[in-house]
């Protein structure tokens, strides 16, 4: 079956992404031609004539029974729309459906008209299954429920002996609360990445150093010298922070994490990180100070998170999915 890929992230028809590695079918890239602030709260009115200027180039590609996979929620909508008022015969696939927040009123009337032609949602939560087909009013057994994948590198860098510290990163539904409440009771030296808007009207104990503006390289480097990543969450309906989580324990670092659904399907409590109840500052503290203490412990949950990473939370892994999905989409298939 051939199938019409649009994201945000693909610039040009030669790049590669899960459907690299899926036998059987046809992929045709559809360049995006834009890039978009991923830092923004929220789209404009500017990034959706870019996403249906998108998904236009795209219809023009298109036979009647080809299939589209998009990736995030607004190319998910303009091709929804654009199925269900010309009555395309073949599936929308929506690949990494994860929304920010569960709006109202005329955005969620206008989200249950425009993803209501979609097939399949792909979510990376469990919990995200029934949250968005209560959303959409949609049949759960639209939603699939697939681990996220990351791109696997080994580590290059060793934990930072001379001047230990705690790592945050993130800017996505982070609970900068609560964590900077936890740190202050255990004094160690912190490190915060994160835009300053983000933090404004919050006090940011002494110790805790903000830095900004950083390549995904540098934070890399920083998640590898941290002695504990945190993953600290204010989301608890959607899935937030999963990437950052993914990342630590791809490095084989040991992690604390807000308990939310972008986070314990990732991990197990107290195998490959340790989930902490939300805005709970006294349970975070005490998760922190646990791995703080103990480099034991700190090495055995981190090769379990390494181990869990290459199998389980890798592109392989992800797109290993991926084909029994698009294989079950294929009407040429028995």
């Amino acid at each position: 079956m051939k199938w019409h890929v649009l994201t945000p992230f693909l610039q040009t028809r030669d790049q590669t992404w899960l459907t690299d590695k899926v036998q059987g079918h046809q992929f045709n890239i559809i360049p995006a031609g834009y890039q978009h602030d991923r830092l923004r709260a929220r789209a404009s009115r500017h990034d959706w004539l870019d996403y249906f200027g998108h998904t236009a180039r795209g219809w023009r590609e298109m036979e009647r029974h080809d299939g589209m996979i998009t990736s995030f929620p607004q190319l998910a909508g303009t091709c929804g729309l654009l199925k269900k008022v010309t009555r395309h015969a073949g599936p929308v696939v929506a690949w990494n459906f994860n929304l920010g927040a569960l709006y109202e009123g005329m955005q969620q009337r206008a989200g249950r008209f425009m993803l209501s032609a979609v097939d399949v949602f792909v979510v990376h939560s469990r919990h995200e299954c029934r949250t968005y087909s209560q959303w959409l009013r949609l049949p759960e057994s639209r939603f699939e429920f697939v681990p996220f994948g990351i791109g696997v590198t080994q580590s290059w860098l060793p934990e930072e002996r001379e001047q230990p510290f705690v790592l945050a990163m993130g800017t996505a539904n982070r609970d900068w609360g609560t964590f900077f409440a936890a740190v202050e009771r255990l004094g160690y030296r912190t490190v915060v990445v994160a835009p300053l808007r983000n933090l404004e009207g919050l006090r940011i104990p002494p110790q805790v150093e903000v830095l900004t503006q950083l390549s995904l390289r540098q934070c890399h480097e920083l998640c590898q010298r941290a002695t504990v990543n945190v993953v600290p969450i204010e989301n608890v309906q959607t899935a937030s922070g999963q990437v950052t989580l993914v990342e630590a324990m791809m490095f084989g670092r040991a992690t604390v994490a807000t308990r939310c659904p972008g986070t314990e399907d990732m991990a197990t409590d107290g195998v490959q990180t340790l989930l902490v109840p939300a805005a709970d500052p006294q349970a975070m503290a005490d998760a922190i100070e646990a791995l703080w203490s103990d480099e034991a412990l700190r090495q055995r949950i981190g090769r379990a998170a390494l181990e869990h990473t290459w199998t389980e939370l890798s592109e392989a892994a992800e797109s290993r999915r991926m084909q029994q999905i698009l294989d079950r989409l294929d009407p040429s298939r028995p």
